[in-house]
């Protein structure tokens, strides 16, 4: 768990300074750098090859080999802007509290809050890492290594969900109206909860485990468990 941040604003409600708080930003941070640094170092050797083939392609200066290094090259650039977009984006300190009033989102600008008599349920979700067939024995390898590094036995993209009894009170709070919107076409895992739901997505499974366990104590009545979700959100 992290300290919930200092408010850059003055007068503004803030959740408690004792209240459990995991910051969504630096959660999973390692694993978004990574790929972004494997998609850079990839960019950066198609175009090596592409740029100067005699010496970096067994081809020599034959002018497939140069097309598909172009090619490669142009399709890693473009796959890490985005990719550095978004490490720059949620680099920036955000994420769930809890304390005695209820759940907040925070950041160092605002902090937006759903009471606990609000909450109808809390659950913890996930989505399946599949495998599929790979033909080589050591690309199968790999892909358990990946598989036990990134998930809890093929489980990943944990999030913590909230329910409200009236899922339109926070139609004016963003991103919670966001949250809404996004889920409203979800099935509910349990009967007679609404589809829409309050999702916040935590890529560490070790901070995910800690909130879940923290919210599981303080809110017993609230909580429903883990269930798998279809979603792509």
């Amino acid at each position: 768990m992290d300290r919930v941040p200092r408010s850059e604003e003055t007068g503004r409600s803030r959740p408690a300074a004792d209240a459990a708080f995991v910051n969504l930003g630096r959660s999973g941070m390692g694993r978004s750098l990574a790929g972004t640094a494997v998609l850079i170092l990839m960019t950066c050797c198609a175009a090596l090859g592409a740029a100067w083939p005699e010496r970096f392609l067994t081809g020599g200066a034959a002018g497939p080999e140069r097309t598909i290094a172009l090619v490669i090259a142009i399709a890693c650039g473009l796959l890490s802007l985005p990719a550095i977009a978004g490490v720059a984006a949620s680099s920036r300190t955000h994420g769930l509290a809890a304390d005695r009033t209820g759940l907040w989102f925070v950041t160092r600008r605002s902090a937006e809050r759903v009471d606990w008599p609000q909450i109808r349920a809390v659950g913890g979700s996930w989505r399946e890492s599949r495998r599929t067939f790979k033909a080589g024995l050591g690309a199968r390898l790999g892909q358990e290594l990946m598989r036990f590094l990134t998930t809890e036995n093929g489980k990943h993209m944990y999030a913590v969900e909230v329910f409200l009894h009236d899922p339109g009170s926070v139609s004016g709070q963003e991103p919670f109206a966001t949250h809404q919107r996004l889920t409203r076409d979800e099935p509910p895992p349990v009967p007679g909860l609404p589809g829409s739901r309050l999702r916040f997505s935590v890529r560490g499974i070790k901070d995910y485990r800690e909130m879940a366990a923290h919210l599981h104590r303080c809110a017993p009545h609230l909580w429903i468990g883990e269930y798998r979700r279809h979603s792509p959100l």
